[in-house]
């Protein structure tokens, strides 16, 4: 579990500002769709709506690093 985290993070790291927005886009519109789904009680697993939420923080975490790195330089 912890090996698939840190390829993740790092796949994420490599990824550039236009690529994360897109992501967090996608994202959101997943975790809206889950958020329907569940609603309508046509949701398989609600392990799925936390799964998609801590991506998408990973995505603003890479997203505020790229900033923060983006102003040192």
């Amino acid at each position: 579990m912890a090996h698939r985290i840190s390829k993740q993070k790092k796949e994420l790291a490599g990824l550039g500002v236009k690529e994360l927005h897109s992501k967090t886009r996608e994202l959101e519109d997943h975790i809206f769709q889950l958020r329907m789904q569940s609603k309508t009680g046509q949701l398989v697993s609600s392990a799925m709506m936390m799964m998609a939420r801590k991506e998408l923080a990973r995505v603003k975490t890479a997203m505020t690093a790229n900033a923060a790195a983006a102003k040192r330089a």
